[in-house]
């Protein structure tokens, strides 16, 4: 509050109290009763600060708040939220946003096929790349082959469909990765390291848009 006033303050108070906004498509609103005719002054600044934090927190967005509840009820009854914290509702609603995983995790609830097995050298490579990837490589593998850079609850276990890697046919050393991002579906070359599969994994994680999907 007391930035926003200092914000406020420092710039020419010759305004009223009926803001307007392009980017939220009102064209004017009082804050108060007779609010048009009203100009911002020093003396009466921290009241307009309050009356806009409200109007943007609060009774502004009042309707459309009211219709989220109504569509969130129709699948999730809201009171039944109390049972749960704010952090395990984050979890159930966006996903783990620190995704991890173990070489076990990829080993049993990934799908190698069609070139590999879950004990040949290219997927065993493939494993540990993953494990060595950091945070921020994840949610990019995540993102570049699932389309969501966040994994559900449980983690790979309860990824559907689960993540598939298959021999990519006809592909080299400098070859990329491509996936089938809606049905998690990995198109892996068998690169001869596990440098080279890191350096051509990441870069197609890297890599926006549609050219390798």
């Amino acid at each position: 509050m007391e930035l926003s006033l200092l914000v406020l303050l420092s710039s020419r108070l010759n305004f009223q109290f009926c803001p307007s906004s392009k980017v939220h498509g009102f064209s004017a609103v009082d804050l108060k009763p007779n609010g048009d005719d009203e100009m911002v002054t020093m003396e009466n600044a921290e009241e307009y600060v309050e009356l806009m934090f409200d109007l943007c927190m609060h009774t502004g967005i009042q309707k459309q708040m009211e219709a989220f509840r109504e569509g969130f009820n129709r699948v999730f009854p809201m009171e039944k939220l109390s049972s749960f914290s704010h952090k395990e509702v984050q979890m159930i609603l966006c996903g783990n946003q620190s995704p991890s995983w173990t070489a076990d995790d990829i080993i049993n609830y990934t799908e190698p096929k069609l070139g590999y097995t879950r004990d040949s050298p290219g997927f065993l490579r493939f494993v540990r790349v993953l494990c060595g990837m950091s945070s921020d490589e994840r949610k990019a593998f995540l993102q570049f082959t699932t389309g969501c850079s966040t994994l559900p609850p449980g983690g790979l276990a309860n990824l559907h469909p689960r993540l598939t890697i298959v021999r990519k046919v006809d592909a080299t050393d400098s070859s990329y990765p491509s996936v089938n991002t809606c049905v998690h579906y990995l198109k892996l070359p068998e690169y001869s390291s596990e440098d080279i599969m890191r350096e051509r994994l990441l870069a197609a994680t890297m890599e926006k848009g549609f050219h390798l999907n």
